[in-house]
């Protein structure tokens, strides 16, 4: 008997799997690379595996195939079953219509034994008899040291790690028995801790406290400024998507501004805009202040001087500016401004959109008269007092942001000595500090985050998983970057806890994988 690809390949890759059962899903990808196996027929293999069971997909980021049953429940002879390999030896079956039954030759016995006992072995062998640890592995079971479990944590502009005065912030909050709405004593001490917590978020961003709106994040807040009865939109293709999705939604004209190789909005493309073509009123400009992948800075200032004197709204996307460069929301000139929590230290569920003295909104929540009756719904006391506590220590830090800037730029260095074929987007524009993108052509991002995440580093991709597959960024595909850049590209963000042992565990791992072989699509 000789195995065929398909069968040899599949067992590899069910083995391979189980290998990693305690994980969510595993990319095909990934496990195409472990196993040296190629990534295009692995996707064939795994149409038969899923149809008959073997195998469940998980869709999103963390996409990719898991086992549907454990390890020990899966025999070898199930997966190449699915696959259609066979499993007996030469012609001597009962099912092979050159076996000559009726008149059998001297052999045929043996060989229909062998056959009989070689399925019988397959099918009492399982996938846990196969892997590490298992009777018919040579490699012990992999048992995680101590130290294993300590996390490089590179992934602030996902989420920033709790800080400790929010946290004291909320317990503390978590004590009042009041509704901040009620006008009675317990009542008002939870107004005065919702309104302490504005003040301070306001000083963050340099507006007024009247200024300050709650809400649930900066998806509700960029919602909420794009669900306006707008004429036009004008906003780029580097945008977050919660301020794509709400325009993409919207029933008016939408303009979309280019931005160079760079990543960088021109301000005399929204000038030929307003000028030369004009736009029908009211319309607004919806700029981010920072980009959450490449961390490329936008001439907000500018654009909102020009848009304010020409009759046009400016709304800035500032998640990943706030806490990481100074803003002064009055100078500015903007209209209105999301930021949150979580990005900056505070819980997550809460932001803010600063809304200037005098410009009216329609209400995206109705239903009660909080917030000024401009958002409905009963204030998340300790998540608002938690996300004060981290604004307040966001802006002490602002004076020491040159230390991550040393830490981020000493890290790109690295990067650049390990890898001279590495690109880092973005680099020729003004960034806020702590934001690395780098593309690594001829390697999946999401394959680069999952190596990285398996030797204890946590980074982010900026494109998207499905199955297995990875989907471009739709940030470099905007910049005009190729596919060969946008599927490749992972985004390293740092903080004020990041330390150089953090520093030095990514360039460890990533001295490793920059320099594995790339599997072919």
């Amino acid at each position: 008997m000789e195995l065929t690809t398909k069968g040899r390949y599949a067992v590899m890759a069910m083995a391979d799997l189980a290998s990693y059962a305690d994980q969510v899903a595993v990319p095909l990808s990934l496990v195409a690379e472990r196993q040296h196996l190629p990534l295009a027929y692995l996707e064939q293999l795994f149409v038969p595996l899923r149809r008959t069971g073997l195998v469940e997909s998980a869709r999103g980021r963390a996409g990719g195939y898991r086992l549907a049953k454990d390890p020990s429940e899966i025999s070898v002879a199930e997966v190449m079953a699915a696959v259609e390999e066979a499993t007996h030896f030469t012609r001597c079956s009962d099912n092979d219509p050159r076996c000559s039954v009726a008149s059998p030759c001297l052999t045929h016995g043996l060989w229909s034994a062998l056959s009989e006992a070689t399925t019988e072995f397959l099918a009492s062998t399982s996938l846990a008899d196969v892997i590490a640890g298992g009777k018919y592995s040579r490699r012990p079971a992999v048992t995680a040291s101590p130290a294993a479990k300590n996390v490089a944590y590179l992934d602030h502009n996902a989420t920033a790690p709790l800080r400790s005065e929010a946290k004291a912030a909320m317990i503390a909050a978590l004590d009042l028995v009041g509704n901040p709405s009620s006008v009675h004593a317990e009542g008002r001490r939870a107004r005065a801790v919702v309104e302490a917590a504005r003040e301070r978020v306001a000083r963050l961003v340099g507006a007024k406290p009247s200024e300050i709106v709650f809400t649930s994040g900066a998806s509700e807040a960029n919602a909420w400024a794009m669900s306006q009865p707008w004429a036009t939109i004008l906003t780029s293709g580097i945008e977050h998507e919660s301020v794509l999705a709400p325009v993409r939604a919207a029933k008016c004209d939408v303009i979309t501004l280019s931005t160079g190789r760079d990543g960088v909005v021109r301000v005399d493309e929204v000038a030929e805009h307003i000028l030369k073509r004009g736009v029908a009123t009211p319309a607004v400009v919806a700029l981010q202040m920072a980009n959450n992948e490449t961390g490329v800075i936008q001439p907000v200032a500018e654009v909102a001087e020009f848009a304010r004197g020409h009759g046009v709204s400016v709304h800035s996307d500032a998640v990943q500016a706030a806490g990481r460069l100074p803003i002064d929301f009055a100078a500015l000139g903007l209209d209105t401004l999301a930021i949150s929590a979580h990005k900056l230290g505070g819980p997550k569920g809460v932001g803010a959109l600063v809304i200037r003295d005098h410009v009216d909104l329609v209400p995206l929540l109705r239903g009660g008269g909080q917030e000024r009756r401009r958002r409905a719904g009963t204030e998340n006391v300790a998540a608002i007092a938690g996300f004060g506590a981290a604004a307040e220590a966001a802006m002490a830090e602002l004076e020491s942001i040159s230390s991550v800037r040393n830490l981020r730029d000493g890290l790109e260095a690295e990067i650049r000595r390990i890898s001279p074929h590495a690109v880092i987007v973005g680099e020729a524009a003004p960034r806020i500090a702590n934001t690395i993108a780098v593309a690594l052509p001829g390697k999946l991002a999401e394959t680069l985050v999952i190596r990285l995440d398996l030797a204890g580093v946590a980074v982010s991709a900026g494109s998207a998983c499905s199955s297995g597959k990875v989907g471009a960024s739709h940030v470099l595909e905007a910049m005009g970057l190729g596919p060969e850049f946008a599927t490749s590209s992972i985004r390293i963000s740092l903080g004020p806890t990041t330390t150089k042992n953090d520093i030095q565990a990514f360039v460890e791992a990533w001295r490793t994988i920059a320099g594995a072989p790339a599997i072919a699509a």
